[in-house]
């Protein structure tokens, strides 16, 4: 369990895969759990507000949040697209390397002929070079997969027992430290049936830069039988430093802390956003997309093989889907995960309508219960 909980899977899964029969049949209540759980360092690194719907480049607040502004993360110089530009003055980028001046004979002019067009400038690559470029026009997806109000709901099931609702949510943008992002929202919770082996209400969010695509936290929130917990992430993508602080309380009141601090890879997804960012490549049979992933210490890269195609049967219908098995490699070496599948729908939106992980002790399979759009 302790692998998959490293992988880059939708979390609810693997929370309620974790659950193993026993006597708890409520979430732990410790006094003061609030308090004991709070984190003033990620407070102060995360600015969260609403975005002005009303904001835009004429806006007096527009210029904080506008796309299209400074990026998040700036490449270093090395990893930049060469200057393609050449000539004099101002907003002109002289050519590297010395330019042969040749004097030129009155007489050899060429003949008038039509203006030449300059070239076009070569664009920038898409960075990280790793990840595929189609259909995508720099970091940004042409077609946008997400929208507001967006809500999947999935039915997780453990040992063919119905153990509990996993609903994955696109929320209104939001600001975050002066930047139009995505807010995406996760909750996972058991049925009460199954509470009474283990409860679990869990609630998990991320922040994406819109332009860059790129996270700037998570936040975990666990509440089950056998702990209270908070899992506080922030990335600093001016430092390229991630931050994890790991907070617990457990049945006997005592509580363990743990703090991860690393360079992060540039254009790094986390352990939440990772399944979202999947929906923004075009997925076709055959396919491998690759991108990175930084958790709790590690520099990870995850590989999506896209298997087949495949009609899905399920309670919204009949659903075209693609199904994709991921792979991991940390710190350059590849890890086993187990046999994981997501099932994503064969369309603009590639919502994720159904996950199976199979465990030591079984198997979990989520499937799609319903499904909102969004605006």
């Amino acid at each position: 369990m302790t692998e998959l909980r490293r992988v880059p899977l939708c979390f609810a899964v693997v929370a309620l895969a974790a659950t193993a029969p026993g006597c708890a049949s409520k979430i732990l209540k410790v006094e003061n759990s609030d308090q004991i759980l709070e984190n003033k360092e990620y407070d102060d690194a995360l600015d969260v507000r609403e975005l002005d719907p009303e904001a835009g480049p004429g806006h007096p607040e527009g210029g904080l949040y506008v796309s299209g502004d400074a990026p998040a993360y700036v490449l270093p110089p090395s990893q930049q697209a060469a200057p393609t530009t050449t000539g004099k003055g101002k907003g002109k980028t002289p050519r590297k390397g010395p330019i042969e001046k040749t004097k030129e004979s009155k007489s050899a002019k060429a003949p008038p002929g039509p203006p030449v067009s300059p070239p076009s400038p070569v664009p920038a690559r898409r960075q990280p070079e790793i990840e595929d470029a189609e259909g995508f026009s720099g970091r940004r997806p042409v077609v946008d997969p997400f929208r507001a109000g967006e809500s999947v709901t999935l039915e997780a099931s453990y040992f063919n027992v119905v153990a509990g609702d996993i609903t994955l949510q696109v929320r209104p943008f939001k600001v975050v430290n002066g930047r139009k992002s995505y807010h995406f929202a996760g909750i996972a919770r058991s049925t009460s049936v199954f509470a009474v082996f283990y409860a679990v209400d869990d609630f998990m969010e991320t922040f994406v830069d819109y332009d860059d695509l790129i996270p700037y936290n998570y936040a975990l929130d666990v509440k089950e039988s056998k702990q209270l917990r908070k899992v506080a992430s922030f990335f600093d993508w001016k430092k390229l430093r991630g931050y994890v602080w790991d907070r617990k309380v457990k049945p006997d009141k005592t509580v363990e802390d743990k703090k991860y601090e690393w360079e992060i890879q540039p254009f790094s997804q986390n352990v939440f956003s990772a399944p979202f960012y999947l929906r923004t490549f075009r997925l076709e049979p055959g396919k491998k997309v690759h991108y990175r992933v930084g958790h709790e210490g590690k520099n990870i890269v995850v590989t999506g093989e896209v298997l087949r195609r495949e009609k899905l049967d399920t309670n919204v219908g009949a659903l075209n889907t693609v199904v994709v098995k991921p792979k991991i490699e940390i710190d350059g070496v590849f890890k086993p995960i187990g046999d994981v599948y997501f099932w994503l729908t064969d369309d603009d939106r590639k919502f994720i309508v159904r996950i199976e992980a199979k465990i030591r002790i079984g198997k979990v399979v989520a499937e799609v219960k319903s499904i909102d759009r969004g605006q």
